[in-house]
């Protein structure tokens, strides 16, 4: 595979490596010879094709890449660790159960990165608390924070019950996806009006692009249901241009660059899953992310939302 390279152990020592700001440090405090440390990280930086420090006498600083690369390591090893301790953990009841868990709400089309990012920020400041992770629609998230079954949340649609506090964090403008060899590829941007052309198109009922795009035409607030209901119908009598209908953002993308069709995603979606893309155009759309909760459960926030900015904002 591809990402074989990132083995926990090279990730410990790079993490460690920039901690310490020096090889000679990261070896005394590991343990280990200096060049096994080297080595780690001349792999990471050969594979990912970026230099994840810059050196100088001073010692060794994260460039920009490293600091990102930085952030996904631990919330990579923090993954593993959670694995491990939900298998060898023995059951609990379920009241107590419930009682240690974080309850924390996240879109199904949130990217890879995104995720990991924001899982990482959790682990960070929940050291001690299990988190419980929900993956919906935003629609459906929106409501379970209402109804106080989630503790907090990230929502792609800006429609909010007033008892609800809403944090914006990030602007994501939706693009066009495409495989290579499509006659996009020679287009700097791409008019909705030339994708509705597409004979093959990938259908994500998770998309918000729908939302936004029926509000902009419609020119007014709306009620999510009738998006539903518009889906619905798609879904049940199909569209001769949907070949293919997935909640997966993985998914679309692999049917995506297997040359099945395109689709309109989010711009953090296409640069996550390595896809050709271009600006969607007459009109741009942006999806606005929020950090959400009840006002009731501020005092679970054990974090400044200043974090969830920078990990979203890649």
């Amino acid at each position: 595979m591809k990402s074989d390279f990132l083995n926990p152990r090279f990730l410990r020592y790079f993490i460690k490596v920039a901690d310490l700001g020096s090889l000679v440090s990261a070896s005394k405090d590991l343990n280990v010879s200096q060049p096994s440390i080297t080595r780690a990280v001349q792999i990471l930086e050969s594979n990912l094709g970026k230099k994840l420090f810059s050196r100088s006498k001073k010692g060794m600083k994260l460039t920009k890449e490293g600091q990102l690369f930085y952030l996904n390591s631990k919330a990579i090893l923090s993954y593993n660790e959670k694995v491990y301790e939900n298998i060898s953990q023995p059951e609990l009841k379920e009241q107590k159960q419930e009682e240690e868990y974080l309850r924390f709400g996240m879109p199904r089309s949130l990217s890879t990165s995104h995720k990991e990012n924001l899982l990482w920020i959790l682990k960070r400041n929940y050291e001690n608390k299990k988190i419980r992770i929900v993956e919906e629609e935003s629609n459906t998230l929106n409501k379970l924070v209402f109804e106080n079954k989630l503790d907090f949340a990230i929502s792609c649609i800006p429609e909010f019950h007033k008892d609800l506090t809403k944090v914006f964090l990030y602007n994501d403008p939706f693009c066009v996806a495409f495989y290579k060899g499509h006659h996009f590829q020679n287009m700097k941007e791409i008019p909705i009006d030339e994708i509705r052309k597409e004979p093959n198109y990938i259908f994500r009922r998770t998309c918000e692009f729908f939302y936004y795009n029926y509000k902009l035409t419609h020119k007014g607030k709306l009620d999510y249901k009738i998006i539903n209901n518009i889906v619905d119908e798609r879904i049940k009598h199909g569209k001769h241009r949907d070949v293919i209908y997935t909640n997966s953002e993985t998914t679309a993308s692999h049917c995506i660059k297997t040359g099945l069709g395109v689709a309109i995603i989010p711009e953090s979606v296409a640069i996550d899953y390595k896809l050709l893309f271009r600006e969607v155009v007459k009109p741009s759309i942006k999806r606005d992310i929020y950090f959400i909760y009840r006002d009731e459960n501020k005092d679970k926030i054990n974090f400044d939302t200043k974090a969830l900015k920078n990990a979203l904002w890649l």
